[in-house]
Parts: C-alpha cells; sequence; structure tokens
C-alpha cells in the first residue's frame, strides 16, 4: 500500500520594509490607475450621453416635417399641413405631377441671455416636407390656401388616357 501522506508546511510571512513599502506604492499605483479608469469611463458617458442628446435634438428638428394629410377625392388630391408660426410669404411649394415638397423657415425668436429655460421644445430652422402623391395630378391647375396654420392644396387629378381600339 502507498502512502499519499502530504507534508504541508506552514507558510512562512516574512514582512520586510522594501516589500511593504513596495505593496503599498502599487496598491496607490492601482488606486491611482482605477480612479483614473474610472474617470475616463464616465467622461466617455458623458461625451456619448452629450451626442446621444444632440442626435435626439438634430432627430428632433429634422422630423419637424410637417404633419401632412392626402385625402383622396373622385377628381383631385387634397393635401393639409400644419405649419405653426408661419406665414404665407415663409412657405414655398414645389408641385410635380408625382410629388409636392413643401419648404418654409422658421427664424428663431432673439433670446435675452438673462433668460433661464426650464424647458424648450419649440425648434427653428429650415422644414422641407416631400409627399409623394398616389396618382398624378396637373400641376399647373393646383390651388392653395393658408389659413390658421393650415396649408391646403388641391390638386386635380390627371385623366387616365385610355385609348379605346375598335376591332374590325
Amino acid at each position: 500500500m502507498v502512502s499519499n501522506d502530504l507534508k504541508l508546511k506552514p507558510r512562512v510571512n516574512i514582512e520586510s520594509p522594501i516589500s511593504k513599502e513596495s505593496d503599498e506604492k502599487n496598491n496607490e499605483e492601482n488606486r491611482g490607475l482605477s480612479e483614473k479608469s474610472l474617470n475616463d469611463i464616465l467622461s466617455v458617458l458623458r461625451d456619448k450621453q452629450e451626442e446621444f442628446s444632440q442626435m435626439i435634438t438634430d432627430y428632433s428638428i429634422f422630423n419637424k416635417r410637417t404633419l401632412v394629410d392626402v385625402i383622396e377625392t373622385d377628381d383631385s388630391i387634397i393635401i393639409k399641413a400644419d405649419l405653426p408660426r408661419l406665414k404665407t410669404q415663409d412657405i414655398e411649394i414645389a408641385i410635380s405631377e408625382d410629388s409636392v415638397e413643401i419648404c418654409a423657415e422658421m427664424e428663431e425668436e432673439t433670446v435675452d441671455s438673462n433668460m433661464n429655460y426650464v424647458q424648450r421644445e419649440r425648434s427653428y430652422g429650415k422644414i422641407k416636407r416631400a409627399v409623394n402623391l398616389p396618382f398624378k395630378v396637373k400641376s399647373k391647375e393646383a390651388e392653395g390656401t393658408f389659413r390658421n396654420s393650415v396649408l391646403t392644396l388641391r390638386l386635380p387629378k390627371q385623366e387616365k388616357n385610355i385609348l379605346k381600339l375598335k376591332i374590325e
């Protein structure tokens, strides 16, 4: 029978002033590196949060798209678009036979430097909205009105060119 007795030696902890100083120095360096790493991470997170906030702002500005309804009647397409805070002279409309493009620019109000906004949601800048039409329209016969911040366009549909063939 083979004996597998292991003899364990007690660990001897020899403390020398050099190793204690070295350990303390390493611990301080590690703490310094940890704090620096944590500060770097927090800095990156702050930057990313600012980027994200800017993206949301840009998205909302980009997406401040004019809200539009497209309505089909028997003889025309009617487009109603909300354009709050604009005047007739601020709006440009381009109509082709298969699309409408609405452009406008909202001037930013002059802000007093002493103003402290608690919340600011209204956006300014250029608005551009293209609407693809479900039918071809007679762009030269289009009519429009702008009342109570609602633009209404009436676009007469083009008649379909139907050729009736006579068979003999």
